[in-house]
């Protein structure tokens, strides 16, 4: 997972995912949870060499456990409701 730089929204919410809450994906409670990107780093590095234009993206960002993040991964998950409408935006 990509650290997020002090102040910034992805640093905002790794530290809120150190409180816990309720999965995006598998809808369980869990005392600590990460901080998901729906389109992957890899996808959003291809597009921006950089890399750190879109690692903020807060639209971008959920809240998965721990094993739904290391399940999903690098890869793109099609059946997620945001995944093709995120893709659209950055395609434009």
């Amino acid at each position: 997972m990509a650290k997020g730089n002090k102040g910034t929204i992805l640093d905002i919410m790794q530290r809120e995912a150190k409180n816990g809450g309720i999965c995006k994906k598998c809808k369980q409670m869990k005392e600590v949870l990460t901080v998901d990107h729906i389109i992957p780093l890899s996808i959003l590095k291809m597009l921006d060499e950089s890399g750190s234009a879109f690692c903020d993206w807060e639209e971008n960002l959920e809240f998965l456990c721990y094993v739904c993040n290391r399940f999903k991964a690098d890869r793109l998950d099609k059946r997620h409701p945001k995944t093709k409408e995120l893709l659209l935006k950055l395609l434009k």
